[in-house]
């Protein structure tokens, strides 16, 4: 298999090899990731197309002309998996609560697909997912059937196909349980899959709802990784994994019980801490734990004054009259960098300078 390399496209440190035609299947188009491989002895990282040149994105430069083209057949799996299995779950959520897929896009760790509902339950997800890995195993044919726009009426279709698709289409067709036009890559089989498995679900764009899935290979990973992590906080918290679940919550508890008495504790010692506090005119100053600092404010009675605290990494200030906060940082961070920011009475500033040389800036 070969490329006619036309030229290599330069944009900051990204590499591109442009042509007119190519055997790479272009990113996201449907949704779906496209191909990797090889162009000569350059990897192919991604693939997109703009005003009707295919642009390969590739790890290093390479002579124009005519080239040989290698397709990572292995990561071809990958998206066949993870196509059909959108395909089957969307086609799962259709039947379980006649829920619609309006957006798809696949990645290298996890693949989503966009649903028309602003809500959905976690049992109506965990039905779709039952129903989905019983497709799986069944072992269903996955068919590809090229007919003309006159035909579509044939087909029990879940979703319509767009005007601006001309001549022939393409239907993915999986038993009788799934027909969908579609253009991508999809398995022979659904076994092939192995298995599907929602991650997570999150409300976006308002009115509708992002589920998260892994198929395949990439399922098995997560289970792998799952099941490492979950060992391990077993170990640490010396109970079964069965049990993790109540351990966890009665540490969480203790940990809030906890963080109180510490802020109760942080308060208390506030009102001592203060008495160190040192000053230069109207310019007050201290230096504590940040626990502890965060309640100095609350008992400094100073007016017309400017406080400064240091926890040992960054200064708080608080002006309770003619100082500006904002505009002595902003100083500050013109004088001698670092980072921060404020309003009128209150800010933050992120350096290693004494604070002989704030003073400087605010005198």
């Amino acid at each position: 298999m070969e490329i006619v390399v036309e030229s290599i496209v330069k944009d900051g440190e990204k590499i591109y090899a442009v042509s007119s035609n190519s055997p790479f299947y272009v990113d996201f188009k449907g949704g779906q990731l496209g191909d990797r491989g090889y162009i000569g002895d350059a990897k192919v990282l991604g693939v997109f197309e703009k005003d009707g040149k295919i642009y390969h994105r590739i790890d290093r430069k390479i002579k124009q002309g005519i080239l040989g083209v290698f397709i990572d057949e292995k990561h071809r799996e990958f998206v066949r998996a993870h196509h059909t299995a959108q395909h089957i779950l969307s086609a799962s959520l259709h039947e379980v609560a006649d829920i619609n897929t309006v957006g798809f896009r696949m990645g290298f760790e996890y693949t989503t697909i966009d649903l028309d509902v602003p809500f959905i339950e976690d049992n109506v997800l965990q039905e779709a997912e039952i129903l989905s890995n019983e497709i799986v195993r069944k072992c269903y044919n996955v068919e590809e059937i090229w007919v003309k726009r006159f035909e579509l009426d044939k087909f029990n279709l879940r979703k319509a196909v767009s005007d601006k698709v001309k001549g022939d289409i393409r239907i993915i067709k999986i038993e009788d349980f799934d027909y969908s036009p579609c253009g991508g890559f999809h398995v022979k089989n659904t076994g092939e899959i192995g298995i599907i498995k929602i991650l997570r679900k999150e409300k976006v764009k308002g009115n509708l709802t992002r589920v998260y899935f892994v198929a395949s290979s990439l399922a098995l990973s997560y289970f792998q990784k799952y099941n490492r992590i979950l060992g391990g906080i077993s170990k640490s918290l010396t109970s079964s994994v069965f049990e993790l679940e109540e351990k966890v919550s009665k540490t969480l508890e203790d940990l809030k019980m906890y963080v109180s008495k510490v802020e109760r504790l942080s308060q208390e010692l506030a009102k001592y801490k203060i008495r160190e506090i040192k000053s230069v005119g109207d310019v007050y100053y201290l230096e504590g734990e940040k626990e502890i600092l965060r309640y100095i404010p609350k008992f400094f009675d100073k007016k017309d004054a400017l406080l400064i605290l240091f926890d040992g990494k960054s200064y708080s200030f608080t002006s309770t009259g003619k100082y500006n906060v904002g505009e002595i940082i902003m100083k500050l961070k013109e004088i001698y960098g670092g980072t921060g920011g404020g309003g009128r009475s209150k800010g933050n500033y992120i350096s290693n300078i004494g604070f002989n040389r704030l003073l400087e800036v605010i005198e």
